[in-house]
């Protein structure tokens, strides 16, 4: 409603100075940080190449609420762009010294409003926190958010059913030897998560550590921490050690000494060490899919030949438990990789065989006059629209999208059109065919020296590759055939697939 309220607004304020509306930019997110805010961001990249004369806004706080470097990057590229910001109340010319400053001034005082609003907006959410209720977004598994009859706030509902497997699952962690073997347990019961999806060791995990399920609310119990990193802004959500934790107003599902058993014996269970070496060892991360969706995980395992030093050897698996496919050793398949991306470059250069003789010649003459008449029709019906939305008939939205619809079926005669003439001189010189050469990148992917370096080539060439290798009944594993199915990011008819051993 506020997007529209405002939409409203800007456009008869456009209307009545008589101003030509080139594009609208609607967004609603936070506006602590540009980062967040993609369509600030481009807006910023058009004003700092000078594509508008002027911006459109409610009022100048609207453009930025971040802190200095923040404002500071929206004050200089209107600054020097020289675009003007027009509000319902005032203009402001970045030319004018005075206009500048209170622009400034106007930036600096938006950011202590939003820094007002939020610390009460804090404030308040912790007072409810104290009081019991529930602030979650998302209701947890187990239970569904119930509005508070009488005041402000919700609390929580135990659902049955949900109840009872948050039960077993507290249970059986106790009595098993870790995540692996719950999970096991839910996938061979056929239980699923709130949402329809197979329960993996994270989401149990998650489970576990809830306070909810013993009865408790908590605040700031994920805090965001911000770090500066290759001069980028990264959000990390870690759980904090000091938080608010008090009684809820809800029904525990767990007892109290139920929950805490559970969690001394995750504090007793030793995490996944940090390897301190941090060089990327798959090549493959995020391009290489099992057959059943999930992204193939990288395992390692230690060996030592007698009379050779211990070394690693490096594996991928689907993690999915469901999933029946065999693993490979990383070595077999960069092999197979190899044969897949070979017998894919080997049909690359092929092409169709062009249209020869004189009336194919005839024949693509008439598309093309065809094409270069329906370029025609679309200037008219451009200059038509111009005159439509100067005699007021057609509204700037109405006006906007009308010429982008036109201008991109004009882009794509045009493309075809241009087509048409090399297929036409490639006839007339005699060729008949051009076959394109073989993508660089693709030859030398599985040929770098390191994994980050192969990575890089393989997701320069490939959108995603699929694996798959299902052995025969009475035959081994490991001898079974691989086959990779490529998605290049090159046009193809369909998917190559190609079998390797």
């Amino acid at each position: 409603e506020t997007l529209a309220r405002h939409r409203t607004a800007l456009l008869e304020l456009a209307r009545a100075r008589c101003l030509d509306i080139g594009a609208v930019s609607e967004e609603i997110v936070s506006g602590e940080t540009i980062a967040a805010r993609p369509q600030m961001q481009r807006l910023l990249g058009e004003v700092e190449s000078g594509r508008w004369e002027g911006v459109l806004v409610m009022e100048v706080e609207r453009l930025a609420r971040g802190n200095g470097i923040d404002q500071g990057l929206v004050s200089q590229a209107f600054s020097l762009s020289g675009t003007r910001i027009v509000t319902p109340y005032k203009t402001y010319d970045p030319a004018n010294e005075l206009d500048e400053d209170y622009f400034e001034f106007g930036l600096f005082m938006s950011r202590r409003e939003y820094q007002t609003i939020r610390r009460r907006l804090v404030a308040g959410r912790i007072a409810s926190v104290k009081e019991g209720k529930y602030l979650g977004g998302v209701d947890p598994f187990g239970y569904r958010r119930v509005k508070l009859q009488g005041e402000k706030g919700w609390t929580l509902a135990p659902i049955p059913e949900q109840a009872e497997v948050v039960r077993r699952i507290y249970h059986w962690y106790l009595e098993s030897s870790g995540l692996l073997q719950v999970q096991k347990r839910l996938l061979a019961a056929g239980y699923k998560t709130g949402t329809g999806l197979d329960w993996s060791q994270a989401s149990i995990l998650a489970l576990l550590r809830s306070p909810v399920y013993c009865g408790d609310v908590t605040w700031g119990r994920r805090k965001n921490e911000k770090q500066l990193k290759n001069g980028q802004l990264i959000k990390r959500r870690r759980i904090a050690r000091d938080y608010i934790r008090v009684r809820g107003r809800h029904a525990p599902i767990v007892p109290e000494t139920l929950w805490h058993a559970v969690q001394e014996k995750l504090d007793r269970t030793p995490g996944v060490p940090i390897p301190r070496d941090k060089t990327m060892r798959n090549p493959y991360q995020g391009i290489l899919y099992c057959a059943c969706g999930h992204k193939m995980q990288l395992t390692t395992s230690t060996r030592a030949r007698k009379g050779e030093p211990p070394r690693p050897y490096y594996g991928l698996f689907c993690p999915s438990l469901p999933c029946h496919m065999v693993s490979s050793r990383l070595h077999v398949l960069d092999t197979a990789m190899e044969r897949a991306m070979d017998a894919w470059l080997s049909g690359y250069t092929a092409e169709p065989p062009q249209p020869e003789g004189e009336a194919q010649l005839q024949e693509l003459r008439a598309e093309q006059a065809a094409a270069e008449s329906d370029i025609e029709r679309i200037d008219g019906q451009l200059r038509r629209a111009f005159e439509l939305v100067e005699q007021q008939i057609y509204t700037a939205e109405q006006f906007i999208e009308r010429r982008d619809a036109l201008t991109s079926r004009r882009a794509r005669r045009e493309n075809y059109l241009h087509t048409l003439a090399e297929r036409l001189r490639a006839i007339q010189d005699g060729s008949g065919r051009c076959a394109p050469p073989p993508p660089q990148p693709a030859a030398d992917a599985c040929k770098a020296p390191s994994a980050a370096q192969r990575h890089a080539l393989l997701q320069s060439v490939l959108l995603r590759a699929e694996y798959e290798k299902t052995p025969p009944p009475g035959q081994r594993k490991q001898s079974a055939e691989i086959i990779l199915t490529l998605f290049p990011r090159i046009p193809m008819a369909e998917p190559h697939a190609d079998g390797c051993i």
